[in-house]
């Protein structure tokens, strides 16, 4: 691995939402023209319950993942093989990152512009230093590395049968 920050390790959620709120908008204007009282602005109400819910259960869900990286980095980082005892770096710096409905956990933990969770991630061949991988294996525990990951245990699921509860 050469020493730039092109592989660090990240595991982020993010959700679309865009294509039923268009459909809901619409479903309301019907509603709303062919004079149906309050459905319309009760399905709209409906629906921006609904983005608030996704959006709660999605930090819900990447905040269960900073705790599972920072749980398997802290066992991995003090015990490790390589005799290594890290200082906490990684851990204190290792957080959500949210960008609108896309949430990213990373730690932005660096030397000299490095950020070495790579290492601690992938090893280092050239060092004799061995992979920790907790991020892959939080991401197997937590179900994201599947093809359907993400949400675990039907968070967006419950978030939008809530809203339109």
């Amino acid at each position: 691995m050469s020493w730039n920050n092109d592989n660090i390790p990240q595991i982020a959620y993010e959700y679309d939402d865009d294509e039923a709120k268009h459909t809901i908008a619409a479903i309301s204007a019907t509603l709303d023209k062919n004079n149906f009282g309050d459905a319309g602005a009760t399905l709209r109400n409906m629906m921006a319950q609904t983005d608030v819910n996704l959006e709660q259960a999605t930090k819900h869900t990447a905040d269960e993942t900073v705790r599972e990286v920072g749980n398997l980095m802290k066992a991995r980082q003090y015990h490790s093989k390589s005799g290594y005892v890290g200082h906490g770096l990684m851990v204190s710096n290792l957080k959500d990152h949210v960008d609108g409905k896309r949430h990213t956990v990373y730690t932005d933990a660096t030397n000299k512009g490095y950020n070495y969770s790579q290492a601690f991630e992938f090893g280092l061949l050239t060092r004799d230093y061995p992979a920790h991988h907790p991020f892959q294996d939080a991401a197997s525990h937590l179900g994201t590395d599947k093809p359907s990951g993400g949400l675990y245990d039907g968070e967006a699921e419950k978030a939008i049968r809530k809203g339109f509860d």
